[in-house]
C-alpha cells in the first residue's frame, strides 16, 4: 500500500486534517505534483509490485492535470483508489466516470456532510452522479459520532456497500483537532450497534488505521475479531509521497521522518527503512495499561497510532524537528531534535487558537428547540458545548431552580454537544453518598442524550467520576477558586479544563502562570462580574443553591453603593478586549443562566463577543455585581487594570474613571 499525494491544495477546513500541519508549505515545493514527479511515483509501483495507484491530497481531484494523470494509471493497467471530500470540479468528475467501474473507488470522506443546505446539496449531487464507485466514510473526531447517516445515505444514493471508518490522529505536535485515546470506549461502544445494523443490511464496514481491541465492549470483542481480523494491527509504515517526491511513513509522523527515495528503492525497502526508524518508540500505546497488555505482547495489538502514543510523552506540546532530508546511509537519531520544552512566545504561538477560532461553553436557557437551531446556523462553529443544570433531586448545579419546559426537548434534540453543571460551592453530604446516583445519572445522560462534559467543583467527587467515566471530559469550576500553581498539582490528572477563579480575571501575570502549569485548556468566563476575591461570594452561591430560597438576593449591594468604583474591578471582559487574553485561554465561556433568559438579550450577548463587537458593561448580562450604566471602557484603562495587581489602596485610577466618566454619562443623559 502506497499513497501518492497529487496537490497540497485543498477546498475544505477540517480542524481534524493533518496534512497542512504536518508538511508546512515551502517556498520551493509547489502546491501540485508535477507530471514527471508522478511518473515516477508510478515507476515506484511497478518496481514494489502495486497493482492500485491511490491518489491523495489535499483534494486530489484540484490538480491541474487531474484527468492526465488517470490516463496515465488506466494505460497502465492499474486500478484507480481517490481519496476526496466530494467536492471536485466538473473535469476531475467526468475523468472519473470516464473510468470503467470496477477499475476505480472513491473514498468520499462524507464527517462535514451537514456543515449547511447548500454543501450537502452540492455533495449529493457528486455522490449520486458517482453512485457505485462511491465508497462513504467518516473521521470520527469526536466523541459523539454519529454514523448512522452513513446507512441511508447508501441506500439512498446507490453508493457501495462498504462503510470506511477512521480516527482522526494527532500530529507530533498536537496542533490538530483529534480524538483523545480516552473517548475510545466511549466511541466502541457506539460503533458497535451500528456494525450490527450495517452487516443486517449487507453493508460492510472496514477499518483505518489506530482502532483497537480495548475500545469496544468484551463480550463484543469475540465477534469483531472474527470479522475485523486486523483490529490493532494496523499501524505500520503506509508509504506517503508527498508532491515534491519525496517519501514519509504517514502523515501523522510526518514530522519526524521525510526520506527521498533512491532510484532501485521500493516499497519494501522504504517501509524498513522507516520502520527501523520507529521501532525505538514501539514500547509505547495509548494507553499507560498497553505496557502490561497481553495482545500487545502477543503482537495482537501495536498499541494503538503510534502519534497518539508518542503525546504521552509530552507535558507540554513537543515536536520533531528534521533538520535535513537524510540519503539512508547517514541516518542517525541525532539528526532528529525532540523540543520539549518552548520558550513563552513560541508556546503562545503552538498552543493559543486565533480569537476567531476560539470555542466557546454557552448556558442554556429555557426557549424552543427553535431557538436553538437559530444559535446553530448563525453560530455553529464556535459552540463547543451548551452547559445545563444537573438534577435537583441529587445535588443541583449551585445555582437557584431553573425554568424547565423545553428542557427535555432540548436534550433530546440539541444541535450541540452537552455538558452538566455539578457545582455547588460546597457538597450537601460525603462524596461516598453521593458519587453513586451521580454517576449513575450521568450515566443515562451520554447514552440517552449527547451529553460529553460535566462541571464540577469537589475534586473527590470528579476523581470518581473520572474513574467510571473516564469518556466525559471535566471541568473544574471557577467554584473551586484556583488561581495559583500550587493548587494545580491538587487536581492533576483529574480535569481536562480548568476555569480559573474569578479573582485573577484581572491578572494577566496569575493567569499566564496557571496556564503554564496546567497540563490542559484554560476556559476563561467572559461576564462574570464578581468582585475579585469577594468575602461574601461563598455565602452568596450557597444561598443561591438553597431550594428554599427562590429570590436570593445581592449581599454585595451595600459595598457598591458604598464604593461603586468597585464594579469596574470585577471579572468581567467584554468582547472588544478579548484580544488582551488571547495568550492564556485556550476555550471561553459564556454565563447568563439567569441574567440572558431572554432571548433578544442572549442573542445579541454572543454574537458580540463571537464577533468581537464593542459592548458597554451593562449590556453583557454579567450579573448584580456588574455596571448597570452604559460606561464606555476604553483599551487603555482594561489594560491597566489586568496590570495593576490591585494594588486599590494606594492607587485611585478606578475610582477616579468611575467619577469622571459616569459623570459624563450623567451630562449626556440630561442633554
Amino acid at each position: 500500500m502506497t499513497n501518492i499525494s497529487i496537490t497540497s491544495s485543498c477546498n475544505r477546513s477540517c480542524s481534524y486534517c493533518f496534512a497542512p500541519k504536518t508538511i508546512p508549505p515551502e517556498k520551493t515545493m509547489h502546491p501540485h505534483m508535477p507530471i514527471k514527479t508522478f511518473i515516477k511515483s508510478l515507476d515506484f509501483l511497478a518496481r514494489s509490485g502495486i497493482d492500485q495507484a491511490r491518489l491523495m491530497g489535499g483534494e486530489p481531484t484540484l490538480h491541474p492535470d487531474f484527468p492526465e494523470l488517470i490516463a496515465h494509471i488506466i494505460s497502465r493497467g492499474l486500478k484507480l483508489l481517490v481519496f476526496s471530500n466530494g467536492f471536485m470540479p466538473e473535469s476531475s468528475l467526468s475523468a472519473i466516470l470516464n473510468t470503467p467501474e470496477d477499475q476505480v473507488v472513491v473514498l468520499a470522506n462524507v464527517t462535514e456532510i451537514y456543515e449547511n443546505d447548500h454543501s450537502k446539496q452540492q455533495l449529493f449531487s457528486v455522490l449520486s452522479k458517482l453512485g457505485p464507485r462511491v465508497m462513504p466514510g467518516i473521521n470520527i473526531h469526536s466523541p459523539q459520532v454519529r454514523p448512522d447517516f452513513l446507512i441511508s445515505l447508501i441506500e439512498s444514493l446507490n453508493l457501495s456497500k462498504t462503510i470506511r471508518l477512521g480516527l482522526a490522529h494527532p500530529v507530533l505536535s498536537g496542533k490538530n483537532h483529534f480524538l483523545h485515546p480516552k473517548y475510545y470506549t466511549h466511541v466502541g461502544r457506539t460503533l458497535v450497534p451500528f456494525i450490527l445494523t450495517a452487516a443486517e443490511k449487507g453493508i460492510g464496514i472496514e477499518f483505518d488505521c489506530g482502532f483497537v481491541p480495548c475500545m469496544f465492549p468484551d463480550h463484543e470483542l469475540n465477534f469483531l475479531k472474527n470479522t475485523f481480523k486486523d483490529i490493532g494491527k494496523r499501524c505500520n509504515p503506509v508509504l506517503d509521497i508527498l508532491p515534491d517526491g519525496t517519501f514519509i511513513p504517514c502523515y501523522p509522523l510526518a514530522g519526524m521522518f521525510r526520506q527521498a527515495p533512491g532510484k532501485n528503492d521500493d516499497a519494501q525497502s522504504m517501509r524498513s527503512l522507516f520502520e527501523s526508524r520507529i521501532k525505538p518508540y514501539r514500547s509505547l500505546g495509548i494507553f499507560k495499561e498497553c505496557s502490561i497488555c497481553n495482545m500487545k505482547a502477543s503482537g495482537e495489538c501495536t498499541g494503538g497510532c503510534l502519534s497518539a502514543a508518542m503525546q504521552r510523552l509530552r507535558y507540554k506540546n513537543f515536536e520533531f524537528n528534521v533538520t535535513e532530508t537524510l540519503p539512508h546511509k547517514n541516518f542517525s537519531f541525532s539528526s532528529i531534535e525532540i523540543a520539549t520544552s518552548a520558550t513563552g512566545e513560541e508556546k503562545s504561538q503552538q498552543s493559543n487558537p486565533k480569537l476567531s477560532d476560539a470555542k466557546w461553553a454557552i448556558p442554556y436557557i429555557d426557549q424552543p428547540l427553535s431557538f436553538w437551531q437559530e444559535i446553530m446556523t448563525r453560530f455553529r462553529p464556535h459552540i463547543k458545548e451548551v452547559y445545563f443544570p444537573f438534577s435537583d433531586n441529587i445535588i443541583g448545579s449551585g445555582r437557584p431552580a431553573q425554568p424547565q419546559a423545553h428542557l427535555s426537548t432540548f436534550l433530546k434534540h440539541s444541535p450541540f454537544p452537552l455538558s452538566v453543571l455539578i457545582n455547588p460551592i460546597a457538597l450537601p453530604l460525603p462524596v461516598d453518598e453521593l458519587a453513586s446516583p451521580i454517576i449513575t445519572t450521568l450515566t443515562k445522560m451520554r447514552d440517552e442524550y449527547n451529553l460529553v462534559g460535566a462541571t464540577v467543583a469537589n475534586p473527590m467527587l470528579a476523581a470518581r467520576i473520572r474513574e467510571v467515566l473516564p469518556d466525559i471530559k471535566l471541568t473544574a469550576s471557577v467554584l473551586m477558586d484556583i488561581c495559583t500553581p500550587i493548587q494545580i498539582k491538587m487536581i492533576e490528572g483529574i480535569f481536562d479544563v480548568l476555569v480559573p477563579s474569578s479573582r485573577i480575571m484581572r491578572d494577566l501575570q496569575a493567569l499566564e502562570k496557571l496556564e503554564k502549569a496546567f497540563n490542559g485548556p484554560l476556559r476563561l468566563i467572559v461576564n462574570e462580574a464578581c468582585l475579585p476575591g469577594c468575602l461574601l461570594r461563598i455565602q452568596h452561591f450557597q444561598e443561591m443553591a438553597d431550594p428554599k430560597n427562590l429570590h436570593p438576593h445581592s449581599l454585595c449591594r451595600n459595598i457598591l453603593n458604598n464604593h461603586p468604583w468597585l464594579r469596574l474591578t470585577g471579572a468581567w471582559v467584554l468582547p472588544q478586549h478579548l484580544k488582551f487574553y488571547q495568550a492564556v485561554y485556550g476555550e471561553l465561556k459564556l454565563a447568563g443562566r439567569l441574567t440572558l433568559q431572554d432571548q433578544r438579550d442572549y442573542l445579541e450577548v454572543i454574537d458580540a463577543y463571537v464577533n468581537f463587537k464593542p459592548l458597554t458593561p451593562d449590556r453583557i448580562g454579567g450579573g448584580p455585581a456588574s455596571l448597570n450604566e452604559p460606561l464606555t471602557i476604553t483599551d487603555t484603562f482594561f489594560l491597566q487594570t489586568l496590570k495593576c495587581r490591585h494594588l486599590c489602596y494606594h492607587c485611585a485610577t478606578c475610582r477616579e474613571y468611575w467619577k469622571n466618566n459616569r459623570f459624563n454619562i450623567k451630562n449626556e443623559g440630561k442633554a
